[in-house]
């Protein structure tokens, strides 16, 4: 039906914040071409309208002049208001991951439901809901990683937010990553690193994480290393032949291994030399508290299986 420009009203808080100003003027210029092809919903507000979805068809509408519109009128409460405002921007036009998450989090906060329930209300893979709720929350936190393209600064700030916990470290791997422009799988390992020297050698060491240039820390030519070298295990098999032993094969077995054995040449090598005894001392130890915590979960593994 025919509904005046000057009687509908913006829905707040809108489920699109972020708006193309150039947009709008290509949008206009469409509209005096061809008139409005989609139109927008609205519901009754006393006597004018609230815009249900399609609020740029209506800003546009208004720049190029218009007085009236064709829209679907349809009496719709606030929660569906907001879903079908959601589903809308997201079936015609990029939201931004801010946009995306901070929706989530409204229906989340106004419903009670689970990600689950919403992805069954939307049909939106609950793993893809996840994502956006788990950003929105990091950028309130002030964590996320910020200055780059949106998909990838999602994975990225949620890949560091799997490996930290303290807000001020991932800000400070956050920015590493945006300065350094890295991709989330580098973010990931920056954020893996950083934590395992904080957490072994202190905070001065870890901050070395952060100074030097991933170009140069070599993380990933050990990882390439370790791919290249690995080595094929024998499957082993019971006595009575009916049973192979997958955990031989299974890759994360020969990675602990090849790890084991790197250990072992690096307390050897450290033993070796006659630099910097003190720093020397201070892995060996580190490395002892570890290995023994190890050993100590596999003995008692291993008693499990006796009883």
């Amino acid at each position: 039906m025919k509904v005046k420009l000057k009687d509908i009203k913006p829905s707040t808080p809108r489920v699109r914040k972020e708006i193309d100003a150039q947009g709008i003027e290509d949008l206009a210029e469409s509209i005096t071409e061809m008139g409005i092809i989609c139109p927008p919903k609205v519901r009754k507000n006393g006597d004018g309208y609230i815009t249900v979805y399609g609020h740029r068809r209506i800003a546009a509408a208004r720049m190029a002049g218009l007085e009236e519109i064709d829209a679907i009128v349809e009496d719709v409460d606030d929660m569906n208001l907001m879903l079908q405002a959601g589903m809308e921007n997201l079936s015609k036009e990029d939201m931004s991951a801010e946009d995306k998450g901070e929706w989530v989090s409204r229906i989340r906060d106004e419903t009670g439901w689970t990600i689950a329930e919403i992805g069954r209300q939307t049909a939106i893979p609950w793993t893809t809901l996840n994502e956006w709720s788990q950003y929105y929350e990091e950028k309130m936190l002030g964590t996320a990683v910020p200055n780059t393209n949106g998909s990838e600064r999602v994975r990225q700030t949620i890949e560091i937010a799997k490996e930290l916990e303290d807000p001020k470290d991932k800000k400070k791997v956050a920015k590493k990553v945006a300065e350094e422009d890295l991709t989330w799988r580098q973010a990931r390992t920056v954020a893996r690193e950083y934590k395992r020297v904080k957490e072994g050698y202190g905070e001065k060491q870890a901050a070395e994480v952060l100074k030097t240039p991933y170009a140069k820390s070599g993380l990933d030519p050990a990882a390439e290393w370790l791919q290249k070298n690995r080595k094929k295990k024998p499957v082993a098999v019971e006595k009575k032949g009916e049973i192979v032993f997958q955990w031989v094969r299974d890759p994360r077995v020969v990675e602990a291994e090849e790890c084991l054995r790197t250990i072992s040449a690096t307390v050897s090598d450290i033993a070796l030399s006659d630099q910097d005894k003190g720093g020397g001392k201070a892995v060996l130890e580190n490395l002892a508290g570890r290995t023994q915590n190890i050993l100590n979960q596999i003995n008692e593994v291993l008693d499990g299986y006796d009883n």
